[in-house]
């Protein structure tokens, strides 16, 4: 018993011991901008203890339970020293303190307990109220509680923002070319050879800390851009181990269990974004077909070497789907000579969803005449295709994120992929009304897979111990690819819908269309981008001013992309029998032989004007200086220089026309910029919110160019819509001058108020234009000069006025507005049809209606007048997190209309969206929530639109409403339950 005794004793002691330790750890902050002091002092008075923040700031100190009074310095940056007293337990306590470099400021006793970081609503508002440029943003918090699956869903909320079919952005209403998207700081590749700004729909929400939206230029960022520069940041590694899994379903009125959901026979890992290699070309690119003439076997073989599937089939669309697993952790490494933290942060995200479309409609439309050449007051049809169409769209991403401190530097690796697959299938009928006159059965097949790579490796390092100058650079190399693999077209002519025996009756007349087309289609694209920042702060003589500082940094990008398309064709020959089903065709009996001398054989040959090669080289290097003038006023001022060059390779098909590795764009740009901050109010109110009033000014110029599909000869078709991009080799690039106003309050936790104006010259601005002679082809065109002016104003405010039932309920309203008004001369476009040249003004007056005036200005192409964004958002501490948002953007013209087609505009798209959400379990680690999206059942369409004439339809989608459900679990190492979150606010309390 006695040694029983000893032993319980001694376990007693040893376990008094473990547990009597307590900790207060915390981060040390700049009263002024809110960004962490790195390598500060944490002193504990009368002991010889203590430790240095890292470089995020961070410090931990360990001790017994007692009160302890604890000295801040940090002595290189000229800050003043505070003492804090503490009472410490056995549990964690958080002290979080500011340091000022103001002799002037008195600086009160707090504990905030929580690190305002970017990825909070109040972090992300405070990168904007210290920001040297104008900019927006979105927090990790807001992404999370609008519901959005991707980053496209989720930045519909940011101020002058709007996305068009959930991935393509546009900023203050102008078109997505005038946008720059970037990853971690450097520039991607986009997916879409239509689009010149990356799709937004390729980065799952989950993954995403913040995201910035600049709207003013500073040097130190990339010169092309107008409109907006979106800056994506993904997941750092966690402060604490991570744990997060999430499974979501999704159900849409329109899709989910509709037994007329098309589908076909596809391969084998299609449910994970790619083709299994069953859609591969199955002959070689320079095989030549044999004639049927001839008799040779060898085109028996390579014609049966196709694939045998070619038409839709019914089925049945499952629900939505969504899966989310992140894991992440931070390691302390201790060394005989430095002290390494190591952290990391591996995401997967998998989406699957399906959206049937049962009356799509794609049209071109004329302005009629009569007898005598004088327009008609209605619009003639020229072509209608009606019918249906269902995709299946599978995003699979991961994300693996690496971090190493050490000493005064910062390490980072962030390894990125994205794979997405996208199949289709469609049967539509198109009416030919003026060539040709006839219908035509439609039946289509695809499968569209697009991926991007990305690694961005980047490192921060301190030069110098007094850390007045610092070096931060990136290396990101970048692949990304498109891959349409056998594009199955079949049209016939539908002669009779009811035979002889009731069967409808087709034949295979290639007059008016009818065709039977496999198409393999392949781009991509390699990126690699570097760039440097040298920086060195300056401290102010004056300690009410901030620091000066000088920086200066080079970019440079280099980028090819290849284009090819291989067209095969499929003739009857010598056919009696024609079916409406397109498998019928290649059925082993009706494939031709030599012996029959009847059925389906292959030709085609490869088309130079359909491949192309490409690259392009930008070289940057910038000057830049902050300068505090004034204790209130800031500016920061400089000179980014810019070298495009432009390769490229292509011919048409005839060979007259032939470039061979030739520059086709050679530009210089000197972009000057200034951006004046003037800080009119700063003060902090009764309950310690401070409040922030800025007025700023900026002056700069940026640039836009044209993209590699844009500034070509190549010819790209459409199967689905029918329809043909052309490119323009004569393509120049667009400047841009710049003038942006803005007025900001910031003012409460996650409250504020702005308005800004905006005005913007375009020299030679890209314009998308209807051929005359073909209205189902479009080509891009300079068009002269273009004015846009506008303003935006945004409020945030919490509709809770008690300081105190703000931390048990938050109902916080957000809503923003932008106006814009764009106009170009008309005088100045020069259009050339043939061998004549005419000013857009001169086209439009000579098709003039009667009584119809045609002005010297028309609206700007892909120019929103107006852009409207509403959320409120509902919170308490039970665990509820209640949504509702809604964007609207004006019609806007989509397509100009030349001679006798009339103009095409986008119509408005209402949006409105619901997320409700709810935390539960011991530890709130679970979350359940609902989402319901376009709850007011908008459709996406565009409209040709006359003088004097009902609009009729150039295109039209009707998405339904998708309601979808999700259950989620997070799980953080050493999260403290209730009732230690209770102890700590005694404990702040005694503070």
């Amino acid at each position: 018993m006695f040694k029983s005794f000893l032993s319980f004793i001694f376990v007693l002691f040893v376990s008094s011991l473990a547990m009597g330790q307590g900790v207060v750890k915390g981060t040390v902050t700049d009263v002024k901008t809110g960004f962490s002091l790195a390598f500060a002092k944490v002193k504990v008075e009368g002991l010889n203890a203590g430790a240095n923040t890292d470089f995020d700031g961070n410090y931990s100190i360990k001790l017994a339970p007692g009160t302890y009074t604890l000295i801040f310095s940090e002595s290189n940056g000229g800050y003043i020293n505070i003492k804090k007293e503490v009472v410490l337990s056995t549990q964690p306590l958080t002290l979080n303190v500011m340091l000022s470099q103001d002799k002037t400021m008195t600086i009160k006793a707090m504990t905030v307990i929580g690190v305002v970081s970017s990825k909070t609503v109040k972090g992300n508002d405070m990168v904007r109220m210290k920001g040297a440029v104008s900019s927006d943003g979105l927090s990790g918090d807001q992404i999370a509680e609008q519901g959005g699956g991707t980053v496209g869903d989720a930045i519909q909320s940011v101020p002058g923002i709007s996305i068009e079919d959930g991935k393509n952005i546009y900023v203050r209403g102008l078109g997505d070319r005038y946008t720059k998207t970037l990853l971690n700081g450097m520039g991607i590749p986009g997916l879409d050879p239509d689009r010149n700004s990356v799709q937004l729909d390729i980065f799952p929400a989950t993954l995403i800390d913040n995201i910035t939206i600049y709207k003013s230029f500073a040097p130190n960022l990339t010169g092309d851009f107008t409109g907006g520069l979106v800056d994506i940041k993904t997941k750092d590694y966690p402060n604490k181990k991570t744990m997060y899994a999430k499974l979501g379903l999704g159900f849409n009125t329109k899709t989910t269990f509709n037994s007329e959901y098309l589908t076909y026979q596809g391969g084998a890992t299609d449910f994970l974004g790619f083709d299994d290699g069953s859609r591969a070309l199955p002959v070689r690119t320079t095989d030549i077909f044999p004639s049927p003439i001839s008799g040779d076997p060898k085109l028996e073989i390579m014609t049966r070497s196709f694939g045998k599937v070619m038409a839709p089939q019914a089925g049945m669309a499952f629900l939505d789907q969504n899966y989310t697993f992140s894991y992440g952790d931070r390691i302390k490494i201790d060394t005989s000579k430095r002290k390494l933290e190591y952290g990391y942060n591996f995401a997967l995200n998998y989406r699957n969803s399906n959206r049937y479309y049962d009356d799509i409609q794609f049209s071109e439309y004329r302005k009629e005449y009569d007898g005598s050449g004088e327009p008609l007051t209605d619009l003639g049809r020229w072509r209608q295709l009606n019918g249906e169409l269902a995709e299946n769209n599978v995003l699979l991403t991961g994300l693996i994120s690496q971090g190493l401190k050490f000493k005064r530097s910062k390490l980072s690796l962030v390894l990125f992929h994205t794979q997405n697959g996208n199949s289709s299938s469609s049967i539509t009928s198109e009416e030919n009304f003026e060539q040709n006159p006839g219908i035509l059965v439609k039946q289509n097949i695809q499968y569209s897979q697009r991926s991007v790579t990305n690694a961005n490796l980047s490192g921060k390092h301190y030069l110098d111990k007094d850390k007045a100058w610092k070096l931060e650079w990136k290396a990101s190399p970048t692949f990304s690819r498109i891959s349409d693999p056998d594009m199955r077209t079949t049209a016939l002519e539908l002669l009779d819908e009811s035979g002889p025996n009731g069967e409808e009756v087709y034949a295979f007349s290639q007059g008016i269309g009818s065709e039977i087309r496999r198409t393999w289609r392949e781009l991509r694209e390699y990126n690699v981008g570097g760039r440097f920042d040298i920086s060195r702060r300056l401290v102010s003589k004056d300690s009410l001013k901030d620091d000066h500082e000088i920086s200066f940094g080079g970019l440079n990008t280099f980028k090819t992309r290849s284009f090819e398309v291989n067209d095969y064709y499929f003739e009857l020959e010598n056919s009696l029998e024609y079916s409406g089903d397109p498998d019928f065709y290649f059925q082993d009996e009706n494939i031709w032989t030599p012996e029959s001398d009847q059925g389906t054989v292959a030709f085609g040959q490869a088309e130079p004007t359909n491949t192309f090669n490409a690259a392009q080289n930008v070289s940057g290097l910038y000057a830049m200086h902050v300068f505090p003038v004034t204790q209130k006023l800031k500016a920061t001022y400089g000179t980014r220089v810019e070298k495009v060059t432009n390769w490229y390779t292509g011919q048409n098909n005839s060979g007259t026309v032939r470039y061979d590795n030739e520059i086709v764009l050679d530009e210089w740009n000197v972009l000057p910029s200034v951006n004046l901050v003037y800080q009119m109010e700063r003060k902090a109110d009764s309950t310690h919110n401070k409040r922030t009033t800025n007025l700023r000014g900026a002056y700069f110029m940026t640039l836009a160019r044209p993209s590699f599909k844009e500034k070509s000869i190549a010819q790209i078709y459409d199967p689905i819509q029918g329809r043909v991009f052309n490119g323009n080799i004569d393509l120049q690039q667009t400047t841009v001058q710049n003038i942006d106003v803005r007025w900001e309050h910031f003012f409460g936790n996650v409250e504020l108020v702005s308005a800004s104006a905006f005005y913007k010259r375009f020299n030679n601005p890209i314009e998308l234009v209807a051929f005359n002679s073909a209205p189902n082809e479009v080509q891009p065109l300079n068009a002269g000069t273009a004015d846009v002016l506008g303003f935006e104003v945004e409020l945030r405010k919490s509709l809770i006025f008690d300081k105190k039932r703000q931390e048990k309920m938050n109902v916080i309203l957000g809503t923003n507005f932008t106006y814009v008004k764009s106009r170009i001369d008309m005088r100045e476009v020069d259009i050339t049809t043939g061998t004549t040249t005419l000013t857009e003004k001169e086209i439009r007056d000579t098709y003039a209606r009667e009584g119809e005036e045609i002005g010297n200005f028309r609206p700007m192409n892909g120019q929103s007048p107006f852009i409207v964004n509403a959320f409120l958002t509902y919170k308490d501490s039970l665990g509820w997190t209640v949504n509702v948002s809604y964007n609207v953007q004006g019609k806007k013209l989509a397509i100009i209309g030349i001679g006798s087609l009339p103009d095409v505009y986008e119509q408005a798209f209402h949006s409105l969206n619901f997320k409700a959400s709810r935390t539960f379990g011991s530890n709130g680690n679970w979350k359940g929530s609902l989402t319901a999206n376009n709850l007011l059942m908008s459709v996406r369409q565009k409209h040709y639109e006359s003088y004097g004439a009902d609009s009729k339809i150039y295109d039209f989608y009707n998405r339904g409403m998708t309601i979808s459900g999700s259950v989620s679990y997070l799980l953080v190492g050493d999260k403290e339950n209730k009732s230690k979150k209770i102890n700590k606010r005694k404990d702040k309390k005694k503070i």
